[in-house]
Order: C-alpha cells, then sequence, then structure tokens
C-alpha cells in the first residue's frame, strides 16, 4: 500500500532524520576528538617516563577500539617499566610483532604498526621473567632484523644473549640471603627507593615518588627502630626533582643529583642541626655539559666517586674519581677508573666500602644477567682495581639491578625492589648474606 503524506510532514521527518544524521556525526567527531586528546596525553607521558599514568591511557584506547599494533607495542613497553607488572607486557608485545615496520610516526595518532625495537622489547621481556630459551631465540630474530641498522646498539644485544647463558648459571648457584623489609612505617603505596644509609645505620635518607612528584624523606633509628620520616623537600627548596645518592659516614652529609632540563648535576646539602641545608652544586671537575647521575664519597670525605658520560670514556657512562685538594679546599681533576671496572656500557652507582677497599656498582658489562647487575672489585693499588664479581642472584636478576648500598662490612645492605606481598610498587629491602663465600 503507498502511503502518501503531506508534504509539510514529509519535509519534517527528512528534517528530523537528518538532524539525527548530523548529530550521530557530531558525536562520532567528539569521540574522536576524545580519543585523540588521550592519545596525545599518552604519549606526553612516556615522553616524561610516566608510565603508569601512560598505561592507564593506552588501555582505555586499546578498550575503546584502538588495538592495533602501536598502541599494543606502548602497553607493552609501558608495563615492561612497572615494578611487578611486567609479566603482562608479553602478550601485548607478541601481538605488536605482528604488524611491524622499519620506521613509524611516533607521536602520531594515524600510526597503526609497531616499530622494529618491539621485538627488542619482547626479548627482554622473556628475560625478565626467565624465559631464557625463548629470549635467547627473540634477541637472535632482533639481531638478524636490524644487523644493517644504524639506530640500534648491536653490541648490546649480543650482550643481552651472553647474560641470559650466564643467568642459567648464576641461578643455579645462589647466595643465601635474608630479605628484611623495613616495614609499613618507611614502605607505603608509593614507590620507596634510592635508601642512603649512615655507616653506623642510624640515619636514612630516601625518594618516595608520591602522586605529583618526588619528595625526599629523612628518618633516624633509635633503639632500633625507624623513627616518623621527615619530608625534607621544602629544606632542599626542591621541585621534586633532586635524587637521593649518598649519605656520609655520621649522617650529616647528603649527596644527590639533579635532573634540570635533560642535564644532570651532582649537589651537596649538610644537616645544620635539624634542618638540611639549600643543595649546593659541584664544582667543574665534577659537573659537566654531561650526564652526571650519582656520585658518592668514601669514609674520610677526601675521595669522591661520581658517574658521567663525558667524552673519553669507555662508554655510554663510566665510574670516574676526585680527590679533595686541601690547597684549593676544592675537588681536583677527575679520573677514569679504566677498563678493568668501565665497559663499553653503562656503569652506575659506585659506593666504596670496607676501609675504602671495596668498590660495589652496577654495570651492563661484565659477567652479567641482563640489564644493570651489581659489582664488587678490590682496590689493589691507587689506581689498580681486580677484575669485578658478579655479587650474585637472588640478589641480581634478569631485570636491571641498581642502587645496592651495602653497610661497613659488605655482607648486609639496603636495596628497594617490587616484593609480591609488599606495601607498594618498590619496598626498602635490608639484605644479611650469609653465604660463606661472599
Amino acid at each position: 500500500m503507498e502511503l502518501n503524506l503531506p508534504n509539510h510532514l514529509m519535509r519534517k521527518i527528512l528534517l528530523t532524520a537528518l538532524i539525527s544524521i548530523i548529530a550521530s556525526f557530531a558525536s562520532f567527531s567528539q569521540y574522536k576528538d576524545a580519543l585523540k586528546e588521550a592519545f596525545a596525553d599518552a604519549e606526553y607521558y612516556v615522553l616524561f617516563e610516566d608510565y603508569n599514568e601512560a598505561l592507564s591511557l593506552y588501555l582505555n584506547l586499546y578498550k575503546n577500539g584502538l588495538d592495533n599494533a602501536y598502541i599494543n607495542h606502548r602497553i607493552g613497553e609501558c608495563y615492561l617499566q612497572i615494578p611487578g607488572q611486567k609479566d603482562k607486557s608479553i602478550p601485548y608485545l607478541e601481538e605488536a610483532c605482528k604488524d611491524m615496520t622499519k620506521t613509524i610516526k611516533e607521536g602520531s595518532f594515524k600510526e597503526t604498526k609497531a616499530p622494529y625495537g618491539t621485538l627488542f622489547y619482547l626479548a627482554c621481556a622473556y628475560q625478565n621473567s626467565n624465559q631464557l630459551d625463548k629470549a635467547i631465540e627473540t634477541f637472535e630474530k632482533f639481531k638478524d632484523l636490524v644487523s644493517t641498522e644504524k639506530d640500534y646498539n648491536i653490541d648490546y644485544v649480543y650482550k643481552q644473549i651472553q647474560s641470559c647463558e650466564a643467568a642459567r648459571e648464576l641461578i643455579n648457584n645462589p647466595l643465601n640471603i635474608n630479605e628484611i623489609n623495613i616495614g609499613a612505617l618507611i614502605n607505603d603505596e608509593f614507590s620507596n627507593i634510592r635508601p642512603v644509609i649512615s655507616s653506623d645505620e642510624k640515619s636514612m635518607v630516601y625518594l618516595s615518588k608520591l602522586k605529583f612528584y618526588d619528595a625526599i624523606f629523612y628518618t633516624k633509628k633509635i633503639d632500633g627502630k625507624w623513627t616518623n620520616p621527615i619530608n625534607i623537600t621544602p629544606d632542599l627548596n626542591s621541585d621534586g626533582n633532586y635524587y637521593t645518592c649518598f649519605l656520609s659516614h655520621n649522617g650529616e652529609t647528603l649527596l644527590l643529583y639533579k635532573d634540570d632540563n635533560f642535564n644532570s648535576d651532582i649537589y651537596i646539602s649538610r644537616l645544620n642541626g635539624v634542618k638540611w641545608s639549600t643543595p649546593e652544586k659541584l664544582n667543574k671537575h665534577i659537573n659537566s655539559k654531561f650526564q652526571e647521575t650519582f656520585a658518592s664519597l668514601s669514609c674520610d670525605g677526601k675521595t669522591i666517586y661520581f658517574i658521567s658520560d663525558r667524552k673519553g670514556g669507555f662508554g655510554g657512562t663510566d665510574i670516574y674519581k676526585s680527590e679533595f685538594d686541601e690547597k684549593t679546599n676544592d675537588w681536583g681533576e677527575a679520573i677514569n677508573l679504566g677498563s678493568e671496572i668501565n665497559t663499553p656500557f653503562n656503569e652506575e652507582t659506585p659506593i666504596i666500602c670496607k676501609e675504602e677497599k671495596i668498590l660495589y656498582f652496577s654495570s651492563q658489562g661484565h659477567y652479567n644477567m641482563g640489564g644493570f647487575d651489581i659489582f664488587y672489585s678490590q682496590q689493589l693499588d691507587k689506581n689498580m682495581w681486580s677484575a669485578p664479581s658478579n655479587i650474585g642472584y637472588p640478589i641480581n636478576t634478569t631485570d636491571d639491578d641498581l642502587f645496592y648500598y651495602p653497610l661497613e662490612d659488605g655482607k648486609n645492605a639496603y636495596i628497594s625492589k617490587y616484593v609480591k606481598d609488599g606495601f607498594g610498587q618498590e619496598d626498602i629491602i635490608r639484605l644479611e648474606i650469609t653465604s660463606a663465600n661472599h
């Protein structure tokens, strides 16, 4: 049956339909704009290494239909940077590796493919989860894929393959250790990291990654218990860009590094009664136009060991030392510790103890399990060191192991790490090494 409607009614129906279509397009446009904004925010957080915030946004994009290789790559990358979450990166990285390309438009909402580097991330994820056969196989695939590319450090890929082999041996010969979580007064829901402790174990300063900024806390041990930590960030006039490095033997001198506009320098603060002084930048022999990311002092305070990627080194970041010059009342020329300690890769976090004879540090080189491992070396002469020894599993893992802070006897130390049943993303742990061969 043919339906004859008056012209004015037909026009009304058509107008209503047109308005509905326009509204749908407007709604879709607004929806797409919201996705673009979330994507831009997520990319911004990755740029500034705020992987928790980035991950939340990428997962939301994924749930809203943006499940392409690029988003999978980013989700995997974020999980791989978050303690306790790294295993979750594997399925996303495996999916992203199905659609890779040589070059991508990073930061582009229209990009749907993953970069070749995704395969390296996947190999590291397998390595971190101790799936060593899969890790070696994937590192080999990545090496073959990018062997002619200049943008990748193939030597480091070879090193990671060797590290997987070393991991098997070290895991089969573990250290005997006791791990003691120092408790809820210090460890909370945030990441509490980079603990520095006076050698009498009566003072501690550490970093807490709060929601809106990185805060530095100070606590004392009285009658065997740590006191309520005090936020000393205001004392330091910090905007959250100072990071703990070292606390002196008496607990009254604090070394920090400051991250300032993509450059890092070493600063010093002193305890004046109950308040810490505004940090002062160390001289040009220590700080340069390059990156200085860590420093520590000898027990007598006359030698400083520090990290720099200045020109003339053996690799990325090297360990240097400087002697205090009594004549100038300042630090003297920097001396590289040499090829026995420094490698073509990165070294970090040097601490000297045991009457200035044992140097502890982290390195991507030497005989390690993957990423950074903790090593120790004996000083044989003023400028001579023994071949570094891997401190062993399970202190070292197939993940990055940094900021090991030994006490004077070397049998006890503090470190921050993810603990399965801990209080936050990372907790501060006291280690007691009971192995006779340590």
